[in-house]
């Protein structure tokens, strides 16, 4: 999604800095390094991978992934988060590293404060997903179902306190109803446990369970957008049952802290370029995401909103997140 407004602010952006002298006019003259807080082969380093070519192709220099997975994404924030503010070492941050910020110890690297956003550069729904064995067929079925049967429904997640959990917990809250939460390490463990019939449902992300929908192995109740996704159109959306509900992954660029204004309006221009390319959306779109550029000011009302939100759901549900 990327708007006429936002383009045409971008090139009143690009405009004036050229009218402008600056010690970064020559900016980049050398290889950029695009830090990916995941190991080689998932979403995020795929989507590392094809914007860091197109960042390349609009540049004029390498641009080079370098994995740094570890400590829940802390490892490759960290990492970022010390470099110089000089525009040649980048983050892919995602929604997951925002959340860092709901833990009770606290994070060494908070997004809202530590980075510098350039621009966000994809956004997916999550997925709530059943059991076929289990009594219902529907999202209207399972609120039904699990309201009249509180507790016995248990959900499947990728770990205490993670995106899927908290997605979970938002749901009970607008249902009225109580589903447990099982965690799990990772989509692979929790969806072997919704084939199992270990748990009746499991909230995940669209990519890594897309195949066993197809294959009709586990059911798609609904996606948690704000509109049926263009891979499941005849799937509807919660809103549809629960009007505003709303949950969304994203992931975006961003750079270390004090990053000069003149650098972050050029990488951000060049982001709104490189998603505007057809065939980087239709890659993004084989993986279930939806390429979306924004500004940097809106990026980081976005990081600060995303917290915001659950942190409310946190609080009232008494989750204690370590």
């Amino acid at each position: 999604m990327i708007s006429r407004r936002r383009l045409l602010q971008a090139m009143g952006a690009a405009a004036a800095a050229a009218g402008l002298p600056s010690a970064w006019a020559a900016y980049p003259d050398r290889p950029i390094r695009l830090v990916v807080p995941f190991a080689p082969g998932g979403q995020s380093d795929i989507v590392g991978r094809v914007l860091g070519q197109k960042l390349s192709e609009r540049l004029g220099v390498p641009v080079i992934v370098e994995n740094k997975p570890g400590a829940s994404t802390l490892l490759a924030a960290e990492y970022v988060a010390k470099a110089p503010p000089d525009g040649y070492t980048l983050l892919v941050g995602t929604s997951s590293m925002a959340m860092l910020a709901l833990r009770q110890q606290g994070t060494p690297v908070d997004m809202r404060r530590d980075l510098t956003p350039i621009s966000t550069v994809a956004e997916t729904p999550y997925v709530i997903l059943g059991n076929p064995s289990a009594p219902f067929r529907t999202l209207p079925e399972l609120i039904a179902y699990a309201k009249a049967n509180p507790g016995k429904v248990s959900y499947a997640t990728n770990g205490a306190g993670t995106p899927t959990h908290l997605v979970g917990e938002l749901l009970n809250s607008t249902a009225g109803m109580k589903m447990v939460a099982i965690p799990y390490k990772g989509s692979g463990p929790q969806t072997m446990g919704l084939l199992a019939g270990d748990t009746q449902v499991s909230i995940d992300g669209i990519g890594p369970t897309d195949t066993h929908i197809r294959e009709g192995k586990i059911l798609l109740l609904a996606t948690t957008g704000t509109s049926r996704t263009k891979a499941f159109p005849n799937v509807p959306v919660v809103a549809e049952t629960l009007p505003g509900f709303e949950a969304k992954g994203w992931l975006g660029l961003a750079g270390p802290p004090r990053m000069p204004r003149e650098i972050v309006d050029r990488l951000n221009r060049a982001v709104a370029e490189s998603l505007a390319a057809p065939d980087l959306r239709e890659r993004f779109a084989g993986m279930s995401l939806e390429a979306v550029s924004n500004l940097p000011d809106e990026y980081a009302k976005q990081i600060v909103d995303n917290v915001d939100k659950w942190a409310r759901v946190v609080r009232e549900a008494k989750i204690v997140i370590e």
